[in-house]
């Protein structure tokens, strides 16, 4: 058994070896490739091509921040805002509400519905508003009919 797994080892070496062998003989996949000489801008890219670009380092990853609520402080607004559920929920139970008072409450709502009764329109006013209406009705004029 293990002259077999020692064979399957050397096999995979042989095979690693003749890959990284051929992969020294291409091109890399990162390496630009050549500029068409014909078009106009082919000096100006590849100027641009070997411009020096800076790239980022680990330097520049920047620092930890020193905001960031621990593991503590979310579990205690967590549990802040679980308890909050609870108690609007043990609020808002159905045995939490009664009809009690509804008397005071009716008559204060017919307090305010109550329109004063100087507000209220005469019939005087009634006739008026009658004879205004009549006297735009006369003077009023059809919209013209279309043509046939």
């Amino acid at each position: 058994m293990n002259g077999e797994t020692r064979k399957f080892v050397r096999l995979l070496a042989l095979l690693g070896g003749v890959g990284g062998l051929l992969c020294g003989c291409v091109d890399s996949p990162f390496t630009p490739p050549p500029s068409d000489r014909a078009s106009p801008i082919a000096a100006e890219a590849d100027a641009t091509a070997a411009d020096s670009v800076r790239r980022p380092t680990f330097a520049d990853i920047p620092e930890m921040p020193t905001d960031v609520p621990k593991p503590a402080e979310y579990r205690k607004a967590v549990a802040g805002q679980q308890a909050a559920g609870r108690q609007l929920t043990r609020d808002t139970a159905a045995d939490t509400f009664t009809l009690t008072g509804t008397e005071a409450f009716a008559a204060r709502a017919r307090r305010e519905a109550q329109v004063p009764p100087s507000e209220m329109p005469t019939d005087a006013d009634r006739a008026a508003t009658e004879a205004f209406a009549k006297a735009a009705r006369s003077r009023a004029t059809p919209p013209p009919s279309k043509p046939q």
